[in-house]
């Protein structure tokens, strides 16, 4: 028993003698050592300042993207009000082609005039049921086979023009139909020739019109 303890102290006494003979082993280690427990440190103080400065960053990019989002919508407002402030004396033309009433009187002498006017022999001039409400059909064995004159929202009143006359009249008649203020889409617009020869003239077509219901949707 006594020899092993001898036999350890003397192993520790060359233990301390090696490191008083490499005495910058000896420092290089304790340096280490502190530069480890100094990094340590400085990652438990900083840490809650790193996920302060990383939560404002996040802010700081979000803040941005609102910032970018306002300036687009505020680009697309100011382009807006300069096209309407650049249409501003158009606009009752727009209300001329589309009424929010039908108007069908006079629509019907309107018609009638442009027709007289250009040497149209009138025969008939019809208004088919005014509908008074879009109605869209959920059902697909409903749907209308043919595709609708008007532009989607805009009700679409027909009407039909019977007359007779030469061709150039009728040509001129068509035309100045066409350049009506209200919005006119022609459907059918047939020329025939009758028993006595004479040229007869049928327009089918569609006035548009767009109720205050509608156009506030």
């Amino acid at each position: 028993m006594a020899l092993d303890y001898k036999s350890s102290l003397s192993r520790y006494r060359r233990y301390l003698q090696s490191v008083h003979s490499q005495p910058l082993w000896a420092a290089s280690m304790w340096v280490v050592l502190s530069l480890i427990l100094l990094i340590i440190l400085m990652v438990l103080a900083l840490r809650p300042t790193l996920v302060t400065i990383s939560t404002l960053l996040g802010q700081i990019q979000q803040q941005k993207e609102i910032s970018q989002k306002l300036e687009d919508k505020t680009l697309s407002v100011t382009t807006a009000l300069k096209t309407l402030d650049s249409v501003k004396e158009k606009l009752p033309l727009l209300d001329e082609a589309l009424p929010d009433d039908a108007n069908w009187e006079d629509l019907v002498s309107e018609v009638e005039s442009i027709a007289t006017g250009g040497g149209i022999v009138i025969k008939s001039i019809t208004v088919d049921k005014i509908p008074k409400a879009l109605v869209v059909q959920t059902d697909p064995a409903k749907q209308p086979t043919e595709k609708p004159l008007m532009p989607e929202g805009v009700i679409g009143v027909k009407f039909e023009l019977k007359g007779s006359g030469t061709y150039e009249q009728i040509r001129n008649t068509v035309s100045a139909i066409e350049k009506m203020s209200r919005l006119v889409i022609f459907k059918e617009v047939i020329i025939s020739l009758n028993k006595e020869g004479g040229l007869e003239l049928t327009i089918t077509a569609e006035v548009g019109y767009l109720p205050k219901i509608n156009s506030q949707v």
